[in-house]
C-alpha cells in the first residue's frame, strides 16, 4: 500500500499558530469533490427539540453508529446551531438503536477514489468538532445508550454530564490500531478516571463497564433501559431547563475556565502525533487490510 499523505498545516489555536490555509467550508467542498459519488445525502443525525432541550441522535444503525466524515460535519453544524439558538438551553447527545457510537467508520474509505483523499484535513476536521464542543455555552448531557467506543468515548468525556443505560460499556482501542489518544482524552481521562485508570483505558484499551464508570464518577447514573430514561431522566432534564439560564451558563464557563488552556494544549499535541502515527506501519496495515477485505466482499 502506498504511503498515505496527510494535511499537516491544519487548524491550530489562533493564539499560538497562524491561520489555516483552508476554511472548514473549503475542506468540506474538497471532500465532496474527491468522493466517487456526489449524490445527495441524508443527515446522519436525528434532531428533536423537546421544549428547550435539543436532542441530537447519531443515526447510523447499519454501522452501529460509527462516525463517518458526514456525521462529523453534521455534529459540528448541529452543535454550532444550538450554540447560537437562544431557545435551546441544553443539548442531549445520544445514539439511535442499541449503540451510542462504535468509533470511526473505516467503511467510508470505500467512498473515496484514494485513501489519501479521505485523510486530507483529518486533523482539521477533528479539531473543529472538538473545539465546537469546548466552546459551546449550553450544557451538554451525554446519554450513552449502549456501547461507547473510540471517538464516541472521547467525545463523551468532553460533555458536562454523562449518564448511561445498563447495556453500555466503554473502550478506546487506539493502541491496537497504532494510533494515540484523541479529542483531548490524554487530559480528560486523567481528570475523570485518575492516572491509573486513564492509563488502562488509553494505553491498553481496557474495557470499562457501566458499573465501574459509575463507581469512578464518569457517569452519574445508570438507567435500566430507554423506558427508564424516559420516565426518570427526562423529568429531571425538563426541570433543569427551567433554571435561570444565564446563571447556569456563567457557572459552566467558570468551571471550564481553568481547563480550557489544558484542553487546547492536549488537543494540539494529540493531533500532531496522530498525523505522524497515521503514516506508521500498524495503522497503514490496518487500513490496507480493511481495503483488501472490502474488495473481497
Amino acid at each position: 500500500m502506498a504511503s498515505l499523505k496527510y494535511e499537516q498545516q491544519d487548524l491550530q489555536d489562533p493564539i499560538v499558530e497562524p491561520a489555516p490555509p483552508m476554511s472548514l467550508k473549503d475542506i468540506i467542498k474538497r471532500d465532496k469533490d474527491l468522493r466517487k459519488s456526489n449524490k445527495p445525502r441524508k443527515s446522519e443525525l436525528i434532531k428533536e427539540l423537546r421544549g428547550n432541550i435539543l436532542v441530537i441522535k447519531i443515526n447510523r444503525l447499519p454501522s452501529r453508529n460509527a462516525l463517518n466524515r458526514n456525521a462529523v460535519y453534521d455534529l459540528i453544524a448541529a452543535i454550532e446551531q444550538a450554540t447560537h439558538n437562544k431557545n435551546v438551553k441544553m443539548i442531549v447527545l445520544t445514539g439511535a438503536g442499541e449503540f451510542f457510537c462504535s468509533g470511526t467508520d473505516l467503511k467510508q474509505l470505500q467512498e473515496y477514489r484514494d485513501p489519501e483523499d479521505y485523510f486530507f484535513g483529518a486533523n482539521y476536521i477533528l479539531r473543529s468538532l472538538v473545539k465546537t464542543i469546548i466552546v459551546c455555552p449550553k450544557v451538554i448531557v451525554c446519554l450513552i445508550n449502549g456501547p461507547c467506543i473510540g471517538i464516541g468515548f472521547t467525545l463523551a468525556a468532553l460533555c458536562d454530564i454523562c449518564v448511561c443505560t445498563k447495556g453500555a460499556f466503554f473502550q478506546t482501542p487506539f493502541s491496537q490500531l497504532g494510533l494515540c489518544a484523541e479529542a483531548c482524552s490524554s487530559y480528560t481521562f486523567t481528570q475523570h478516571f485518575g492516572q491509573s485508570w486513564a492509563s488502562k483505558l488509553l494505553l491498553f484499551g481496557e474495557k470499562l463497564s457501566a458499573e465501574k464508570a459509575e463507581q469512578l464518577g464518569f457517569v452519574t447514573r445508570i438507567y435500566d433501559d430507554l423506558q427508564d430514561v424516559e420516565s426518570r431522566l427526562w423529568p429531571k432534564l425538563m426541570e433543569y431547563a427551567q433554571l435561570p439560564w444565564e446563571s447556569v451558563t456563567v457557572t459552566k464557563s467558570l468551571m471550564r475556565l481553568q481547563h480550557r488552556e489544558q484542553l487546547l494544549k492536549a488537543l494540539q499535541a494529540e493531533l500532531k502525533e496522530l498525523g505522524r502515527l497515521r503514516r506508521g506501519p500498524v495503522y497503514q496495515k490496518a487500513v490496507a487490510d480493511f481495503l483488501q477485505k472490502s474488495k473481497r466482499n
